[in-house]
């Protein structure tokens, strides 16, 4: 029975807004997440990374006790005589207190440095020796190196000891009794280097510490001495173990990998063949904890692979890493652009621009992802402070971070198919010249041209493209400019027997939608994917007979 002349119509019907998220499925735990916000964003964690402990060996100076009797000769009296009223001037040789000598290609410059405990010097002078012509010392000078930062004197009650730098001064010592002092520091200040003592650093590692001392007298002679006057002087320096320095250094920071990642759960429409994914600015989110007063420089490489091969290799630049007072941790941010938004959030030293950074995924989604050749080295142009003996940690991590934000040769894809009409078209078929026009209007607000393609479905899902012709008159739908405003696109598609009775063998359409930032002269870029937001919208949505449908009922 045939039926039908012209064109016969479905009433018109149209969809609600329908959201990506009902469009763009995503696998639960994997690397493509839904934001708070409801933005579509790659958020990958690197594990695995490996840690330094930057460790610069103690630095001991061994202390020297020295005892001698020294003898005041002839020509330290004024006119070369002893007589009495005559004035005695005379200053030892200088002697050495204590010395270090060693190697450490990790200390470059020392600025000044803090002792563990105490640096203690005693001094015992015996002042029988000048009773017999002096009966009181005008004055006692004990000069020791300059970089001695002395914090405190304690004497024995035999004249009153004051400080001034590196200078003990002592008036009016009785040669009646001894003289005792204690001396102690804390800190040295390398930057007061005299002839007492002198810090020399080589190129080759070398390190070389001393330090000298000499004594002065400055005394009136009372009576004939009836024998040499002499000093006998006694002098003890403890070990000094440096606790803490201020200088550059430059201590191994071994990180040799800042760890991979697996990417895993990727959806459908990021890993169909013809999928590109040049996302407009992905990021590596690099945070460096360090405990070290101290600051450095890392660069690396990032490598993509997938399936064993490498897609692409990406250099990053030499970054810096914060002392510990500035910031514990330093977050970087490694991005294809620079924008406000990241300046704001990370910091305008801390957001490193690397233009080829989307290579990493943008032809083909990797399977595993790794930062390596990871070169760490202390900053030698910034003064540092460390704590000699100490393991200091030094701890990356970092994540990759990409919205789903196209650059302009971005395309995705999404297939689905619509099935089960055969029971409703087994019994029709079309006479010749009659073909079923399916049109709608689509108002879009994804940031992207959407192109549709179609393939006619038998049972069981087979492609029956020899019997059905499926044409795409329009299948184009424009992109939201800014996927706030909608904008209005006309499809249209026809079906057509190639084969006659070919419409009883139709089931269904296997449609995919490709979505391109660029296409025709129209580039939508840099507009994060939403998954409410960001909607399509059919209506008017016909379905028309034209021709004449024949019926078997029978």
């Amino acid at each position: 029975m045939g039926f039908g002349s012209g064109e016969l119509e479905i009433p018109a019907s149209s969809t609600m807004n329908i959201p990506l998220s009902d469009i763009l499925e995503l696998e639960e735990g994997g690397s493509v997440k839904i934001a708070a916000n409801g933005d579509y964003l790659f958020q990958l964690t690197g594990s695995d990374a490996s840690s330094a402990s930057p460790m610069i060996s103690p630095i001991v100076l061994r202390g020297n006790s020295y005892s001698n009797t020294l003898t005041l000769n002839a020509n330290s009296a004024a006119k070369g005589t002893r007589a009495a009223g005559t004035h005695l001037s005379f200053v030892s040789p200088m002697e050495q207190m204590f010395v270090y000598q060693g190697s450490d290609a990790a200390v470059k410059r020392l600025k000044s440095a803090e002792v563990a405990g105490e640096i203690e010097l005693k001094i015992n002078l015996t002042l029988g020796g000048l009773s017999s012509a002096i009966t009181n010392i005008n004055k006692v000078t004990l000069t020791l190196p300059g970089y001695l930062q002395i914090s405190q004197v304690t004497g024995n009650g035999n004249g009153t000891p004051m400080v001034n730098g590196s200078k003990i001064t002592v008036e009016n010592v009785s040669t009646s009794s001894n003289l005792r002092l204690t001396i102690k520091a804390k800190k040295l200040d390398f930057e007061k280097q005299d002839d007492y003592g002198k810090v020399v650093i080589g190129d080759n590692g070398s390190i070389k510490m001393d330090g000298y001392f000499d004594l002065g007298i400055e005394a009136n002679v009372t009576r004939v001495p009836t024998s040499p006057l002499t000093i006998g002087a006694y002098v003890n320096v403890n070990d000094i173990t440096l606790k803490s320095a201020t200088g550059i250094f430059d201590p191994e920071i071994n990180i040799s990998s800042l760890g991979d990642v697996s990417v895993t759960g990727v959806p459908d429409f990021l890993s169909e063949d013809g999928v590109r994914a040049d996302l407009d600015n992905p990021q590596i989110i690099l945070s460096i904890k360090n405990d070290m007063d101290a600051a450095a420089k890392v660069s690396a490489k990032v490598i993509s692979t997938k399936n064993g091969q490498n897609l692409a290799t990406v250099q990053l630049p030499e970054m810096n890493i914060y002392k510990t007072t500035v910031a514990p941790v330093t977050k970087i941010c490694i991005c294809r652009h620079n924008t406000e938004e990241l300046t704001r959030q990370y910091g305008a030293a801390n957001v490193y621009e690397v233009s080829n950074l989307a290579t990493l995924i943008n032809q083909h989604i990797p399977d595993h992802v790794q930062i390596t050749d990871v070169e760490t080295r202390a900053d030698l142009s910034q003064e540092m402070t460390i704590e000699f003996g100490r393991n200091y940690n030094v701890v990356p991590s970092y994540e990759i971070y990409a919205p789903l934000a196209f650059a302009e040769d971005a395309v995705i894809e999404y297939a689905d198919d619509f099935d089960g009409w055969n029971d409703d078209l087994d019994d029709l078929e079309l006479s010749e010249g009659t073909y079923v026009r399916l049109t709608a209007d689509a108002q879009n607000l994804v940031p992207a041209t959407l192109i549709v393609e179609a393939t006619p479905l038998g049972l069981e899902g087979t492609d029956i493209s020899n019997l059905i012709e499926v044409n795409v008159k329009k299948g184009t739908v424009k992109a939201s400019a800014d996927g706030v405003t909608a904008v209005n696109s006309p499809l249209e598609i026809e079906l057509r027997e190639k084969v006659k009775g070919g419409l009883q063998k139709l089931d269904g359409l296997s449609y995919k939608v490709k979505g391109k930032a660029s296409h025709d002269g129209t580039t939508v870029t840099g507009i994060n994917l939403n998954s409410e937001k960001h909607t399509l919208k059919l209506e008017n949505i016909k379905v028309k007979l034209v021709g004449k449908v024949i019926g078997n009922f029978n």
